[in-house]
């Protein structure tokens, strides 16, 4: 346990924390963004803030997607200081980040990659392996749009106090970890691409489908690999870590408090769908397992609104409408993400798709 505390990525100083407590070092990490803040010259980031979380879904991500779109459109986007992501979600959040300019890329993500153009399947080897399905080609595609122009754009942003965080889940400590990937773009390392990269595909790493992404760590000078797979094994939507101080932050470094603003977008429905089961080993686990996230992003989505509610936030939320009833075939089905991207689109152009109470359960949802 005392390896896993100490634990770093070599040459990147504090780029990562614990997802489920505050460690030693947050107070100075937090005071290092305000005083980043303070010195940037935005004087409306001085007095307010807007902060982002974006769920996990897989192919249900092109809802989010489609409603940056229409939040663009309805022209009333605002920048956000920070953006959270998770599985899915992490795929996005670069391009939500850096702000409308990447709609189009966005766009491309969510409805022009399918099924054959993200993983492969390994066939019966898969059942011998640490993995059902090969995420490479997943990997070419996140490789393709992290650019070093994106990680410069990133980086400068980061210089100004914003944060871009990114959650996978430690499989060896059993834990959440929250990277910095601001930091880790203006790191000035020469292998930050390949960590960017290696993050965000282990984010998106679902246990048993796809392989885990070894990082590797040193710890009290030894060197050892850690094995980080889907954020979503943890949760689905995350904030940050419990009781992270962001009122003392703002009263030590800026002399005052801001007004907060906090929006959450559900890449996915709250309320139950009936479908009769499939009676096979696969078909049962894949369901048993959508049953569980369904649970845990609404859990999810109360301690971030109570967080809000600590901080004296605004809370608002987002997911996809029970009115949306077209299938899909497959969980990268193009047709249906093109729909989901759309129906996106509309709800955030309409203004009407924020809700502010989260439902005390599934079936009690208010959509």
């Amino acid at each position: 346990m005392e390896e896993l505390a100490t634990a770093e990525v070599v040459n990147y100083g504090t780029i990562r924390f614990w997802g489920d407590a505050v460690a030693e070092n947050t107070s100075q990490y937090l005071d290092n963004q305000y005083k980043q803040i303070a010195a940037s010259g935005c004087r409306p980031c001085q007095s307010a803030a807007t902060f982002l979380a974006l769920s996990g879904g897989s192919g249900d991500g092109a809802y989010g997607a489609g409603f940056l779109a229409g939040w663009t459109a309805r022209g009333d986007r605002p920048q956000f200081e920070a953006v959270t992501g998770v599985s899915t979600g992490s795929l996005a959040a670069p391009f939500v980040f850096l702000g409308s300019k990447y709609d189009d890329a966005l766009r491309e993500i969510y409805t022009r990659y399918g099924d054959e153009q993200l993983f492969r399947t390994k066939g019966v080897f898969g059942l011998l392996s640490e993995s059902l399905y090969d995420n490479a080609p997943l990997r070419l595609i996140i490789e393709r749009y992290t650019t070093d122009a994106l990680l410069d754009e990133i980086a400068a942003q980061h210089r100004k106090g914003r944060r871009l965080l990114v959650q996978t889940t430690n499989l060896d400590a059993q834990r959440p970890v929250i990277w910095d990937m601001g930091s880790i773009a203006a790191s000035g390392q020469p292998d930050r691409k390949k960590l960017f990269v290696d993050i965000l595909l282990a984010s998106a790493a679902i246990p048993a489908v796809f392989p885990p992404v070894r990082l590797n760590v040193t710890s009290n000078g030894r060197a050892y690999d850690e094995l980080h797979v889907d954020g979503g094994v943890t949760s689905q939507i995350f904030f940050a870590p419990p009781g992270l101080d962001l009122k003392g932050a703002a009263q030590r470094n800026l002399g005052h408090q801001r007004k907060l603003s906090l929006y959450v977008i559900r890449n996915g429905k709250l309320k139950p769908e009936y479908r009769a089961s499939v009676q096979t080993v696969v078909g049962l686990a894949t369901r048993s397992i959508a049953t569980l996230v369904k649970y845990q992003a609404l859990a999810n989505i109360w301690t971030i609104s109570a967080a809000a509610e600590r901080l004296g936030a605004r809370f608002s939320f987002t997911a996809i409408p029970e009115s949306f009833q077209e299938k899909q075939r497959s969980d990268f089905d193009t047709n249906y993400m093109k729909s989901l991207f759309d129906l996106g689109f509309e709800q955030a152009q309409s203004g009407k798709a924020w809700e502010t109470e989260p439902p005390l359960s599934p079936t009690l949802s208010m959509r």
